[in-house]
């Protein structure tokens, strides 16, 4: 693998890019060291038996930068509604699924269902309909709830 120096030169524009996605841009020296430091321990704990480095470096850096920001007063109903999106499409790491944790700690079952198999795995609402046997609206009434939740944990982070 080549030097972290290359590498840092590399991602910096996709630091720069996910802070900017996140509308920070008033903490941003914070969120750019936060970025660097994320990328020097993807670039550590890097595995390339478990995938490719850029998806795992894009997704370790967003989730210590969603880490942050969840511990702060920054957090708005944007970055969770984009945590949704982030976590969509690619296994998510250890950082981010601690931010998942956090954020499914008061969904039922069905709804912490919802989220690993259509979210995270990206599968259909038919195809979890079909796998627990019940109606597809009862799926999307599912995700009706799940959303509302998930908006309000977003909410209520802003607030601490």
């Amino acid at each position: 693998m080549e030097s972290f120096e290359k590498i840092l030169n590399q991602y910096e524009p996709l630091i720069k890019k996910t802070i900017k996605r996140f509308h920070y841009v008033d903490v941003y020296d914070e969120l750019f060291q936060i970025g660097s430091i994320a990328l020097w321990e993807a670039y550590e704990r890097y595995d390339s038996d478990k995938g490719h480095f850029p998806s795992y470096a894009r997704s370790y850096i967003t989730g210590r930068i969603l880490q942050r920001l969840n511990q702060s007063s920054f957090v708005t109903t944007e970055a969770s509604d984009q945590l949704l999106d982030t976590i969509s499409g690619y296994e998510v790491p250890f950082l981010e699924s601690m931010i998942v944790e956090e954020y499914m700690k008061n969904l039922s079952g069905r709804e912490r269902l919802y989220v690993k198999f259509v979210l995270i795995h990206q599968g259909s609402q038919k195809e979890l309909a079909e796998r627990e046997g019940v109606s597809y609206e009862t799926v999307r009434s599912w995700r009706k709830t799940t959303l509302a939740k998930l908006r309000i944990k977003g909410h209520a982070m802003n607030n601490i």
